[in-house]
C-alpha cells in the first residue's frame, strides 16, 4: 500500500496581504509536498485562509462594506500569489466554505453531546490581536512585550471546552511521543505551558464562542454564539482532508502558534476520539495518539534586523520583492537560511550575497563549466571512469554518501542542514577541477583516462544534484536536467531510483544558463521601486452610485425650522430583543437626552462612546421597544440602507448648530 503524507500550512488570516512569513511557510509545505512525491508517496497538501473574527468584522465595517465582500477580496491575495509561485496545494480551504462551517457545526454539537463543551458567564482579559482569552501569566508577558493595549477587559456568556480535563492525556503525549511537537525545544516550550516547573493543574477550560460579534459560524441551536475563531480555524484540517489520508502527518505552523496547535487542536481532537470508558486520568490511548497529527513542526519568525517583521513598523518583506529574483532563487533562499524552529534577520544584501554565491558562482558555474568541458572534450558523450587515484576516490566516496545524507536530512524536516551538505560537496568539486585540470588534461592523449574520470565525476554530481534539489528549484533542476541529456520531468523521478554511478542516458546539452549574477545595486533600485509602488494608494474606481430618487423641493423657511446639533455619545448599550436598535446617552450642551439608533449593522456599542454625531434636537419625542428616544442622529446611505454616521469635526462643542 502507498505510504500517504498529508502536510498541512496554517490558514492565513486574511486581514492583510501576504508577506515573507506566509511565503516561508506555504514554500516549506511545497518543497516537502513535492518531495515527498518523489519518494513515491501519496501526497495531500492543503492551505487556505482563516476567514472569521472580531478583526474581519471590524475592518469591513470601516470600509462599509460586508465581511464577505471583504474576504472574497482578500483571498485570491493568497490563492494567485501560490501560483505566481508556482506551488502544488492540492486544496485550498476557506473558513467561509459550507463544507467547513458543517464540520465545525457538526464537531461542536458532538462535544456539546459529550458534555465536553458547557455554557457559562466568563469575565476576564483578552488579548484582540490573538482573539483569545489570557491567563494573568499571559498576561504579563504581553505587557513586557509592550502590548498591553492589545488587551481588554470583558465579561460575556460563553460556551467552553472542557481543556482542564484532557491535561494529563496532553501530558503523556508530549511525554510519550516527543515526535509530536518539533524541533525539541519548542516541544519543551509546550510542556512548560501546559506544566509550569513540571506543576499540573494549571491548564484552564477555554472559551470557544462569543456574542460580542457576529461574523463567525453560528453555535446550532444558539445562534446569538459564533463559534470562537480558534475552535472554527484549527478544524480545517478535518473539515478539508482528502478522504483517507487523515491525520495530518505534519502541521506546520509559526511559533506565534505554537500553542494553539499543540495544546488546543490535540484536545479538541481527543475529545471528538475517545470513546466511553476511556479514563481521562489513565493512560492515553494508542488508538487515540494514532488519529492526531504525527507532528506539529514550528519554525521561527523572519526578522529585519533584531526585529520581528511588523505591519506597524513599516519592515515587511513582501514576496514580490524576492520574486524579483525568480522564484527558484527566491525558494531557494528561504530553504537554505532558515534552520527550522530557529529566527532568522533578512536583509537585502545577504539575499543577493547568498544567491551569488551558490546560484550564481557556484552551481551555474559548475554546471556551464562541467557540460561545457564534456562537449569540448568528449563531444557531449559521458566517459566511464577507468582510472582512479586518491582524490577521485575521495570525490567518488563523498558522491555516493551525498544522496543518503541528503535525504536523510530531508527526511528530518532539515532542508537548510541537506542544502548545506550538497553545497559543501559542490564548493569541493570548484576544488577537485582547479587540482585536475581538465583543460591540460585534454592536451595529452596519455591523460585520457583521468579526464574521463574527472567528467564523469561531474555529471554524476549535477545530475544527482538536478534530482536532490528539484522540490526545492523545480523549474532550475527542471533546466540543469535537460542540460545532462535527460529527457521527461526531473519531479516525476524517484529518489528510490537515483544511482549516483549509474551510466548517463544520452549525450548532454548545450548547458542553459541556471542563473545570472546580481547587480547588487541596480538591484536594490528596482527593489524600492517595487516598494514604492507596493505603498502607492491605488487609484479607487469611479464608484457607480446606488441612491434613492431626489425628494420633492422645499422652501428655505421650512428647512430652517429643523434644529440641528453637536451631540456627543456618552454612552451606548444594544436594546434587548432588536435586531437594529442601539440605546445611547447623548450631551447635546445644554442637556443630555436618550436617543435611539437603527445603526447596529454598521456600529458595534462600544465603538460609539466619545464619538461626535449630528442630532435633530427639535424632533418630538416618540416611544419604541418600551424606550423614549428624544432625538435622531443624521446618517448617510445608499439603498442598501447600511447607515453611516455623520460626524462634526472633534474641535466642535457639544451643542454647536449645524447649519
Amino acid at each position: 500500500m502507498t505510504k500517504r503524507f498529508y502536510v498541512t500550512t496554517p490558514i492565513y488570516y486574511v486581514n492583510d496581504k501576504p508577506h515573507i512569513g506566509h511565503t516561508y511557510t506555504t514554500v516549506l509545505g511545497d518543497v516537502l509536498a513535492r518531495h515527498h512525491r518523489m519518494l513515491g508517496e501519496d501526497v495531500y497538501f492543503l492551505t487556505g485562509t482563516d476567514e472569521h473574527g472580531q478583526k474581519i468584522e471590524k475592518t469591513a465595517a470601516k470600509r462599509g462594506i460586508t465581511p464577505q465582500e471583504l474576504v472574497d477580496e482578500v483571498a485570491p491575495n493568497f490563492q494567485n500569489l501560490w501560483k505566481e509561485m508556482g506551488l502544488t496545494p492540492d486544496h485550498f480551504v476557506r473558513t467561509t466554505h459550507a463544507r467547513h462551517k458543517a464540520t465545525v457545526q457538526e464537531r461542536f454539537t458532538q462535544l456539546l453531546g459529550t458534555g465536553d463543551i458547557y455554557k457559562a458567564s466568563y469575565k476576564g482579559l483578552y488579548s484582540v490581536s490573538d482573539e483569545a482569552y489570557v491567563t494573568e501569566t499571559q498576561a504579563k508577558e504581553l505587557q513586557a512585550q509592550g502590548l498591553a493595549h492589545q488587551l481588554v477587559e470583558l465579561e460575556e456568556e460563553s460556551y467552553f471546552f472542557r481543556l482542564a480535563a484532557y491535561e494529563n492525556w496532553l501530558i503523556q503525549l508530549y511525554e510519550k511521543y516527543p515526535e509530536f511537537v518539533q524541533p525539541e525545544f519548542r516541544l519543551n516550550e509546550v510542556k512548560q505551558f501546559v506544566s509550569p516547573g513540571g506543576e499540573r493543574g494549571n491548564l484552564q477550560d477555554l472559551s470557544i464562542s462569543r456574542t460580542s460579534i457576529t461574523w463567525g459560524i453560528p453555535v446550532p441551536g444558539d445562534e446569538k454564539h459564533v463559534v470562537y475563531v480558534w475552535f472554527d480555524a484549527l478544524l480545517n484540517y478535518l473539515s478539508a482532508c482528502k478522504e483517507g489520508h487523515w491525520p495530518p502527518t505534519i502541521n506546520l505552523v509559526g511559533k506565534d502558534i505554537l500553542r494553539f496547535h499543540a495544546v488546543y487542536w490535540p484536545a479538541f481532537l481527543m475529545a471528538m476520539y475517545r470513546q466511553e470508558g476511556d479514563d481521562l486520568n489513565g493512560e492515553l490511548p494508542a488508538r487515540i495518539r494514532e488519529l492526531l497529527p504525527q507532528t506539529v513542526l514550528a519554525h521561527g519568525w523572519w526578522l529585519m534586523g533584531e526585529t520581528k517583521m511588523s505591519k506597524s513598523l513599516g519592515n515587511i518583506v513582501r514576496p514580490k520583492e524576492l520574486l524579483h529574483f525568480g522564484t527558484d532563487a527566491a525558494r531557494f533562499f528561504l530553504m537554505r537560511d532558515m534552520q527550522i524552529g530557529h529566527d532568522r534577520a533578512f536583509t537585502f544584501e545577504s539575499f543577493m550575497d547568498r544567491l551569488n554565491a551558490d546560484l550564481a558562482n557556484g552551481l551555474g558555474n559548475l554546471a556551464s563549466r562541467s557540460i561545457s568541458m564534456l562537449q569540448r572534450y568528449r563531444s557531449g558523450i559521458v566517459p566511464i571512469p577507468q582510472k582512479w587515484d586518491d582524490e577521485d576516490r575521495v570525490v567518488a566516496e563523498q558522491g555516493a554518501k551525498l544522496c543518503a545524507d541528503y535525504l536523510a536530512k530531508a527526511e528530518a524536516n532539515d532542508f537548510n542542514g541537506a542544502l548545506d551538505g550538497l553545497w559543501v560537496y559542490l564548493r569541493h568539486l570548484d576544488g577537485y577541477i582547479v587540482k585536475a585540470e581538465p583543460w591540460k588534461l585534454a592536451k595529452d592523449e596519455a591523460n585520457k583516462e583521468k579526464l574521463d574520470t574527472v567528467l564523469c565525476q561531474l555529471y554524476r554530481a549535477l545530475r544527482a544534484t538536478a534530482v536532490l534539489t528539484a522540490p526545492v528549484m523545480p523549474g532550475m533542476a527542471q533546466l540543469l536536467w535537460e542540460s545532462l541529456g535527460m529527457t521527461g520531468q526531473v519531479s516525476e523521478q524517484r529518489f528510490a531510483d537515483l544511482a549516483f554511478e549509474a551510466p548517463a542516458a544520452a549525450p548532454v546539452n548545450d548547458p542553459k544558463p541556471l542563473f545570472a549574477r546580481i547587480d547588487k545595486d541596480a538591484a536594490m533600485t528596482e527593489i524600492e521601486a517595487i516598494k514604492t509602488a507596493e505603498m502607492a494608494p491605488a487609484t479607487p474606481a469611479e464608484p457607480s452610485l446606488d441612491v434613492p430618487p431626489m425628494k420633492e423641493n422645499i422652501d428655505y423657511d421650512t428647512f430652517a425650522k429643523t434644529d440641528l446639533r453637536v451631540g456627543l455619545i456618552l454612552e451606548a448599550e444594544e436594546v434587548p430583543k432588536s435586531k437594529k436598535l442601539i440605546k445611547m446617552k447623548v450631551d447635546l450642551g445644554f442637556e443630555q437626552r436618550t436617543i435611539l439608533g437603527g445603526i447596529k449593522e454598521a456600529y458595534a456599542p462600544a465603538d460609539l462612546v466619545g464619538r461626535r454625531v449630528v442630532v435633530v434636537a427639535n424632533l418630538a419625542p416618540r416611544a419604541m421597544m418600551g424606550i423614549e428616544s428624544h432625538g435622531m442622529l443624521l446618517c448617510a446611505s445608499d439603498n442598501a440602507s447600511k447607515p453611516y454616521l455623520i460626524a462634526p469635526p472633534e474641535d466642535a462643542k457639544p451643542g454647536f448648530v449645524v447649519r
